[in-house]
């Protein structure tokens, strides 16, 4: 067919306009679609994701080589004195050439002194330039025989990853302590490595420290050995102890732990498998309550996964000023401050979901470790989900729907159908290795709610045997999402790529809006159900099948099968943005439940009479059921429901979350008499006294509100601020008193600074509600609690108090945050240099730019880089008046 022909029959079935510019001009198309599609998709600020403009490069990550196969590390430490934050290291890598021989290396060496480096008695040329340790061979090494390089070095004053705090004035009795944090790419500040997770070796410690310390690292105990030491300051003998720690099982270099400190060590394990917990000491005694559930998660886990424990111990090490949860390090988890629960705290909560994610790691993320980070979800998703199936072992069917209900809440927080402007949860483009661990699509959450619907779309049995057979393939080794793809594909028969292509590469989920109606005349219910996220060439439908769960009355059911009078099931097969359903049934239904068991990660907006939600809360067949009802009825406002809602936060017997969201859908309708009635019916747990507290703080602070009402809502959320059991509710109700500017808030807050509670939770509240309360005294409490002896996760609230009050004296703002950028304890540095960028006052602009200029840290560079260029545009665009000559530093 020749071209003018086509383009006459183009031109029938389309408008003309479309082909004006086909013709003359050697044929180019010049549409503007056409020329957007060839240009590619640029986001608001006019910059492509993953491209650069001005280069053309692609800016996405990729495993760096492997050039050789590292196979053992021996590492030997020397630390002369604890409060002094130097030590001494000698490394000896055994590697061995891939593919070629190896003529130069380059390993991540951060922030160190390198004397010397030394390959089979052989001295290296080498160059370092602080974080890179390139070496040359002359000649090559060899492939097909292993060699030995020994580097020796000095770490002084480490960088992002080791973690040293020396004892200070400020914390009384505590001693010097270290711990190491190497994920993503940071283990490299305590010895050079291949610092990425696409490499795994044997590993070693022989680490000398003064005499009472103890050091902790990965696999087992070989022998400690007393030294005598003479000190280079004053040439004294002193007492040390050597610790020699084998890990003989090949690990990632991230997952390398040393923790240096005194401890109160109690074990929780087995005859079988040690189960040391290394805890502050004087808090001995609190480790059998807290991690005592240990050895029951490790049968249950080993049974379900059909993989025993896979290391010589478990060890979890309670440490000072910890930034994270807790890091599943190889057989030895690292934990946070305050992760050691007395009487008190265990009114409140357990730590059993932290304690069964890190231990959830050992398997995925250890045994099985991502191969770079885009596929970190094989690690982060796996131990979030093994958090739900310890509940769901512990407290059935609905603690495991509770889990995963959270989850998908998370995801639907944040993570949007916006490809290629956002980036999809498996996706290589990212700016510094956290990020994948922190982006919208979250391999927490969407990665724990992926495997949920895994197991509901492929049923129990294929679902576990196709995790069985992932480990069985990938253990010892790195793996990418491919891997368990074909996995579960290989023992369900099901084609699953169109399955991971939506939920792993792709932004967003689904957002449904479902109208059900019934049809009187013909006995017919109808469904439709539209897709209402954006939704275009990069974001097309989703596709999946959205099953229902219906109910008829009792007398409808007499000719039904006996699997049907207990409600019956339809299922919708969704392929593109609009389908309808209808179906003869004989009777109205009582209850319409849209995906009881979250089968598909999507916001559902369901459009039914309120008589439906109200059965629906009453008899819903699973706990996400009950919630999507009261949920629903929350939005529903004045009429049908209050009295079912009432019910249902009042009954004791019902799950924790169904009440707590009765509570809250009590709260969104205003009904503010029920509410007041709550407050002595439902206070039996502090779940509920929590929500019941918030709820009459939100309701008493709209504008409708009675005097009557307030002054109630006051005195009872007071009642709760001074004298609750629960840690929790009193940081719940200082909140609520300050948010509704209750009379007595101030003093309450204001005592609440000098409450010591679990997690400092209570100090945290009232830190949080001063900027609320907006009063000039503020600013001075707010700044007392920035200062070294404050915990090192309130203190970064302070800060940000102190940000909120600074209007008040923008002066003593500014000159309490801007020493506190050099602060050790990294939530307190983080905290301030944001603070800095968040006061909007030029000064900082010097303080930042030195701060930069003196970092030897070049994530941390970037970090602060982009605090400044924050501070740069905002004070180009908004100047801040000054009140006093620029502040020393």
């Amino acid at each position: 067919m020749n071209l003018r022909r086509l383009l006459a029959i183009l031109a029938s079935a389309v408008s003309l306009p479309a082909f004006a510019a086909l013709g003359s001009g050697g044929g180019a198309v010049t549409c503007e679609m056409c020329r957007a599609e060839r240009a590619g998709p640029k986001s608001a600020d006019g910059t492509r994701p993953g491209y650069d403009d001005a280069t053309g490069r692609d800016l996405s990550n990729y495993p760096p080589h492997r050039l050789a196969d590292y196979q053992h590390m021996r590492l030997e430490l020397f630390i002369a004195d604890m409060n002094q934050t130097r030590l001494e290291g000698v490394e000896t890598l055994t590697l061995e050439p891939i593919g070629q021989p190896l003529a130069d290396l380059r390993l991540s060496a951060r922030g160190m002194e390198i004397a010397s480096v030394v390959v089979d008695g052989r001295s290296c040329p080498f160059a370092y330039d602080g974080e890179t340790l390139s070496i040359t061979f002359n000649p090559p090494l060899e492939t097909g025989k292993a060699a030995n390089l020994v580097t020796t070095y000095r770490v002084t004053s480490p960088m992002d990853g080791l973690y040293w705090f020396p004892e200070s004035p400020a914390w009384p009795g505590r001693p010097a302590q270290l711990h190491t944090q190497g994920e993503p790419q940071t283990i490299s500040s305590l010895f050079p490595c291949h610092d990425f997770p696409n490499e795994r070796l044997t590993t070693e410690l022989l680490v000398t420290v003064p005499a009472g310390y103890t050091v902790s690292s990965n696999g087992r105990l070989l022998g400690r050995a007393n030294r005598i030491v003479t000190r280079t300051t004053d040439a004294s003998l002193a007492p040390y102890e050597q610790f020699h720690w084998l890990q003989d099982k090949p690990h990632a270099n991230y997952l390398v732990s040393l923790v240096i400190g005194k401890f109160d060590i109690v074990d929780v394990g087995t005859r079988k498998l040690s189960m040391p917990v290394y805890v502050p000491p004087g808090r001995g005694g609190d480790v059998r309550a807290t991690y005592g559930k240990t050895p029951d998660m490790i049968a249950h886990f080993s049974k379900l996964l059909d993989e025993p424990y896979p290391w010589d111990r478990y060890a979890q090490l309670v440490v000072w000023n910890f930034a994270a949860g807790g890091m599943e390090n190889t057989g030895a988890t690292t934990m946070y401050d305050t992760a050691i629960l007395d009487r008190a705290a265990r009114i409140d909560s357990d730590l059993e979901g932290l304690i069964s994610h890190e231990l959830g790691h050992q398997w995925f993320g250890d045994l099985i470790t991502c191969n770079s980070w885009e596929h970190v979800w094989l690690n982060e998703g796996f131990a979030t989900y093994m958090t739900a199936l310890w509940e769901e072992h512990e407290r059935g069917t609905d603690g495991y729907q509770n889990n995963i209900l959270g989850n998908m809440d998370g995801v639907r927080g944040g993570d949007k159908a916006d490809a290629p402007y956002r980036p999809g949860m498996t996706s290589k483009i990212y700016k510094n290795p956290w990020e994948p661990f922190r982006r919208p699509a979250n391999p927490y959450s969407k990665g724990s709610s992926i495997l949920h619907m895994l197991r509901q779309r492929l049923g129990d049995d294929a679902f576990f045997r196709g995790i069985a057979l992932y480990i069985d393939r990938c253990k010892f080794q790195t793996a990418e999402t491919s891997d368990l793809r074909r996995a579960l594909e290989d023992i369900s028969g099901e084609s699953l790529q169109q399955f991971f292509e939506q939920w792993c590469s792709r932004p967003g989920f689904p957002v449904l809006e479902v109208q059900i109606d019934w049809n009187t005349a013909t006995s017919t219910l109808g469904v439709k159900v539209d897709q209402t996220q954006n939704i275009d060439p990069y974001n097309p439908a989703y596709e999946f099948e959205l099953p229902i769960w219906i109910d008829v009355p009792e007398a409808a059911r007499a000719g039904a099968s006996s699997s049907d009078r207990r409600g019956r099931w339809i299922r919708i097969p969704i392929t593109q943005k609009s389908q309808a359903w209808s179906g003869v049934l004989p009777a109205e239904p009582t209850v319409c439940v849209v995906d009881p068991a979250m089968t598909v990660l999507a916001d559902l907006k369901i459009d039914q009479p309120a008589s439906r939600w109200v059965n629906q809360l009453q008899n819903g067949p699973t706990l996400a059921a009950r919630v999507q009802a009261a949920r629903a009825l929350g939005r529903a406002g004045q009429g049908d429901g209050a009295r079912e809602l009432r019910r249902a936060a009042d009954n004791r017997s019902a799950h924790k979350t169904v009440r707590a969201e009765a509570v809250r859908a009590l709260a969104a309708r205003d009904e503010w008499e029920t509410l007041g009635a709550l407050v002595n019916t439902a206070n039996d747990t502090p779940d509920i006294r929590e929500a019941v507290c918030d709820a009459l703080a939100g309701v008493a602070s709209n504008e409708d509100a009675t005097p009557g009402f307030r002054e109630f809502a006051a005195q009872s959320i007071e009642r709760r601020a001074r004298q609750d059991a629960s840690s929790r509710v009193r940081a719940s109700a200082l909140r609520g008193l300050a948010r509704m500017k209750a009379p007595a808030a101030w003093s309450i807050v204001v005592a609440g600074l000098d409450v010591e509670s679990q997690d400092d939770r209570i100090r945290q509240a009232a830190l949080e509600s001063l900027a609320g309360l907006d009063r000039e005294q503020g600013l001075a409490l707010a700044i007392k609690r920035t200062r070294p002896g404050v915990l090192s996760r309130t203190r970064p609230i302070a800060i940000q108090a102190v940000v909120d009050l600074a209007h008040y004296d923008r002066d003593a703002a500014f000159e309490a945050i801007a020493p506190l950028l050099t602060d050790n304890e990294i939530r307190t540095r983080d905290g301030a240099g944001q603070a800095l960028a968040d006061l909007k006052d030029p000064r900082g602009i010097a303080i930042l730019e030195e701060f930069i200029s003196a970092c030897r840290d070049s994530d941390l560079r970037q970090k602060a880089q982009g605090w400044l260029d924050t501070l740069r545009k905002s004070v180009s665009s908004e100047p801040v008046p000054m009140s006093a000559p620029a502040a020393s530093r």
